[in-house]
């Protein structure tokens, strides 16, 4: 293919771009939320219940009196919190276990994955729920859950990926060089492995905003009166006939955000994904 009629790199992943720019737009807006929103998302006003949009109020209030944009914009903070640092905790875990498992092969290779499966076995909500009748519900046990969930997944990209990479000539140089396993693994691996564990790490992060989401609206999650998308849906189910909007509003968002990242993600793959560049070449 000539200079001429080449694809722009813009023009060859639209979905990188797209996704880019919802994803960023919803974190300014979580961004913007810890410092100002139009009003105190958790205060209520009886007087100024289930009000329509108006110049105080651009998308109403709620049951309780308050105001629905502010609750949303903090309840962005609050759902990209959760999955960040669920994500963080899951990558934490998962990736040392999918290298550790991959480099070292055998008995240790077999117990690795069997664990993994193990973990699989019980997904955030039963996790959540364990974590619940424990400590009680809250944030950080919904961080915990989906932490917990997202280390299999993790470890199984980062097996995956350095299986295929731990019998590459630039790792046999590097153990005639006589680098430790260790070292080939920090210096040689996990660098190859990167671009797929980024791409994961952005379809994680959407699944999380669905399942943090999941998990406030079950009672398990964010406490009031701390917002979040997940509990605004839960107030809003018995007001639908009412005020469609509670529900619309905070659905829009996860709606919004999942596909942003979504977008992202394959945005990412095809653009990191070294099979599909030397398709596209």
């Amino acid at each position: 293919m000539s200079a001429l009629t080449r694809p722009s790199s813009s023009a060859a992943h639209p979905s990188l771009w797209f996704g880019a720019a919802m994803t960023a737009i919803v974190v300014l807006i979580a961004l913007v939320s810890l410092v100002w929103t139009p009003q105190d998302p958790t205060a209520m006003e009886m007087t100024q219940r289930l009000q329509g949009p108006s110049a105080l109020h651009w998308l109403g209030t709620d049951r309780f009196g308050r105001d629905v944009l502010s609750m949303a914009m903090a309840g962005a903070a609050i759902s990209l919190q959760v999955s960040f640092v669920a994500i963080a905790f899951g990558m934490a875990l998962g990736v040392p276990l999918g290298l550790f498992a991959a480099m070292r092969g055998g008995v240790l290779d077999e117990a690795a994955m069997r664990m993994s499966d193990l973990i699989f076995a019980f997904p955030a909500l039963l996790t959540a729920i364990m974590l619940r009748e424990l400590f009680g519900p809250g944030a950080l046990n919904a961080m915990i859950a989906i932490g917990i969930f997202n280390v299999p997944v993790f470890a199984r990209v980062t097996y995956g990926a350095a299986l295929s990479l731990r019998t590459r000539d630039f790792v046999t140089a590097s153990r005639l060089a006589g680098k430790s396993e260790t070292l080939i693994a920090l210096d040689h691996i996990l660098p190859n492995v990167l671009p797929l564990l980024i791409v994961q790490a952005t379809i994680q992060l959407s699944l999380g905003i669905l399942a943090e989401a999941a998990l406030s609206y079950m009672g398990l999650g964010v406490q009031p009166p701390a917002p979040s998308w997940g509990r605004m849906l839960n107030d809003a189910q018995t007001l639908m006939a009412v005020a469609p909007r509670l529900a619309l509003v905070p659905g829009l968002c996860i709606v919004f955000t999942v596909l942003g990242l979504n977008l992202l993600g394959d945005g990412l793959r095809d653009k990191l994904d070294p099979r599909l560049r030397r398709r596209q070449a």
